[in-house]
């Protein structure tokens, strides 16, 4: 399973449309086997989830997003948990292995 999350510095971009930079994790048998950072594609409608689509990602974690990037992540197959705090990502990333990630799953922007 591969999961992305969005970053401003070592923290989770408040919106994904504004990240610096993205980090994804490869996790097997609910372990970080690895993770990697990449500079963030161009701002277009429709780019970070087709890109994430490109990277194999099964799920992203997101701070504030749209609806509309929501239904595009879902069309690539991707899950998205969203309404997360920003914090730095490994603490997201513990947390979420935990079961024990706070979220709303709430669209927090209007496009």
């Amino acid at each position: 399973m591969k999961v992305m999350l969005p970053l401003i510095d070592e923290n989770l971009s408040e919106h994904f449309g504004r990240a610096q930079r993205f980090v994804i994790y490869e996790i097997e048998n609910g372990v970080v086997k690895d993770k990697k950072f990449y500079e963030s594609v161009e701002h277009q409608e429709g780019s970070f989830p087709a890109w994430a689509k490109s990277q194999n990602v099964n799920l992203v974690i997101l701070c504030g997003v749209g609806p509309k990037a929501i239904e595009f992540f879902n069309s690539y197959g991707i899950d998205v948990i969203s309404g997360v705090a920003s914090q730095e990502h490994s603490k997201i990333m513990q947390d979420y292995l935990n079961g024990t990630l706070i979220y709303s799953n709430k669209s927090v922007c209007e496009h």
